[in-house]
């Protein structure tokens, strides 16, 4: 029993590890992702400005601040994510230690 409690301690911690990775990797590709987009939308703009209306440069310019307000949120979201990973772990890790239906086992 005392083995089993302690495996669901260690599965736990495993899986919000896992979880805390995977979310990561979600917010990484994403940043990655509009990050590729814009710089595609800025060589498109290099190729195309000296034949370009004014309506297709005011909508490229706004498609950059928009872009780089995206690029800026998933920036923060991921920075944020990173730091409070391990808090997020320690807490979980504290609360299994805590609980009475596991302590008197790990």
């Amino acid at each position: 029993q005392w083995y089993q409690r302690r495996d669901m301690k260690e599965a736990s911690l495993a899986d919000l590890k896992q979880r805390l990775i995977d979310k990561a990797n979600l917010m990484q590709a994403r940043f990655e992702r509009e990050t590729a987009l814009l710089e595609a939308k800025q060589q498109w703009y290099q190729e195309k400005q000296l034949t370009m209306l004014k309506e297709e440069e005011d909508e490229y310019l706004a498609y950059c601040s928009d872009a780089m307000f995206r690029i800026h949120i998933l920036e923060q979201r991921l920075s944020r994510h990173k730091a409070m990973a391990p808090n997020k772990y320690k807490e979980l890790n504290e609360r299994l230690i805590q609980d009475s239906r596991l302590a008197p086992h790990l």
